[in-house]
């Protein structure tokens, strides 16, 4: 059975997506960085795109338990519930 992964936040920039998914790997939780939007194809890099972080479903939670207290007060950045 495949497992499914799921959004647990978005961000503005890759840069940004980067350093919180390495705050997760640190918690031992797999992620992978999805980019928004048309990406390199539209205008360039996708760097400069908004992207979310995806999770296992089954590390939903504790991700965003995780991200929560660093997130909470940016409004530039969003947890997906």
């Amino acid at each position: 059975m495949a497992k499914k992964d799921v959004s647990v936040a978005t961000f503005n920039f890759e840069t940004e997506a980067l350093m919180w998914a390495d705050i997760l790997a640190a918690e031992g939780i797999p992620c992978v960085l999805v980019p928004l939007g048309v990406g390199a194809g539209g205008w360039g890099a996708s760097v400069w795109r908004p992207f979310e972080i995806r999770v296992r479903e089954a590390d939903a939670d504790r991700a965003r338990t995780v991200l929560a207290p660093y997130l909470q007060t940016d409004d530039d950045w969003s947890i997906s519930s």
